[in-house]
């Protein structure tokens, strides 16, 4: 599977999630097969930067969606996650210093 397909599928279970922990579970477990699949810091940067702009965009989606129920969870899903992958960004930027 290619880097930019697994992005997709981890933005589906995102997407699918109901839950932030289950969020964080989610991206957890993609940081571990990034850091498992021998890429170097800058590709696992790009995951990340590219997920979370994946992820703005999911949510100017959501502000749209009819079941506001639906588009508060998917928001606060993304939030959570948007601040995970801000966290995984600053930790590959204190191991290149």
């Amino acid at each position: 599977m290619m880097l930019d397909e697994y992005r997709v599928k981890v933005i589906e279970r995102l997407k699918g999630c109901r839950d932030s922990v289950v969020a964080r579970n989610i991206l957890a477990e993609a940081d571990i097969v990034l850091m498992n699949g021998q890429l170097t810091r800058l590709t696992q940067d790009k995951f990340w930067e590219t997920l979370y702009e994946d992820l703005e965009a999911l949510g100017e989606e959501a502000k749209f969606m009819t079941d506001r129920a639906g588009a508060v969870t998917l928001s606060t899903v993304i939030v959570a996650a948007q601040s995970r992958i801000a966290r995984y960004r600053e930790k590959i930027a204190a191991d290149e210093e």
